[in-house]
């Protein structure tokens, strides 16, 4: 009985504690968030940008990634969960990947862009790692705002289909004349130092669309 009443209180105090009141990533910010992984991958590739190690090192066999809304479902999920660190999710994720960003803001409707999470995410050399694995092909991210007396906290996940596996090199290192050339679909037509992607996009981004597009997993259960 004790045991029952204390797992109550833990259950009740926990939704208390993480009772988010935004939820989901726009179409917008999902076009971002792609371009930004995609341009910093195409620059690391190139040596225009140093990789995970700091060093300037061109790459044979690195893919250029897409949007997954599986992914970007159990991001959502994650994000809900008010993460302060990877083991919040650490039952969601599996073998994927995962990064996190959180902030205190001064509104629920407070302006974020994906690109300045990105470049927060480079500035750390594991988060960095993750961003820069060759055969990362999908990912997928969420959010979500929470009240926090007078401010709120922001969450923002990303999950990704590959993690960093130790001793494993994260990219062919190339020269300069073999860029892109360990490539088994062929170069990718929009970033030169890139692998062309076997997956077809089943929704193509529109940029100045502003409609969201994605919502809590929550939300489609109760539909």
């Amino acid at each position: 009985m004790i045991l029952f009443l204390f797992y109550g209180i833990f259950v009740v105090s926990y939704s208390q504690e993480c009772t988010t009141t935004i939820k989901g990533i726009f179409s917008k910010q999902i076009y971002e968030f792609e371009r930004s992984i995609n341009q910093l991958r195409n620059e690391v590739a190139q040596a225009r940008q140093p990789n995970h190690l700091g060093l300037f090192e061109y790459a044979a066999n690195m893919q250029i990634t897409t949007w997954s809304i599986g992914l970007s479902r159990g991001a959502q999920n994650c994000a809900e969960r008010c993460p302060d660190s990877i083991n919040t999710c650490k039952n969601l994720k599996g073998d994927f990947g995962l990064l996190f960003h959180q902030r205190i803001v001064e509104s629920s409707g407070v302006e974020w862009n994906p690109q300045d999470i990105v470049k927060k995410w480079k500035q750390n050399q594991q988060n960095a790692e993750q961003l820069v694995i060759a055969t990362i092909s999908q990912f997928g991210c969420g959010r979500a705002i929470k009240k926090s007396v007078d401010k709120y906290i922001e969450y923002v996940v990303c999950f990704f289909d590959q993690a960093p596996v130790d001793g494993k090199a994260a990219y062919i290192v190339a020269n300069e004349k073999s860029i892109a050339k360990a490539c088994r679909f062929g170069r990718s037509n929009q970033y030169s130092g890139l692998c062309a992607s076997s997956y077809n996009k089943m929704l193509i981004m529109n940029p100045e669309h502003s409609s969201r597009i994605f919502e809590s997993l929550d939300k489609q259960q109760k539909q």
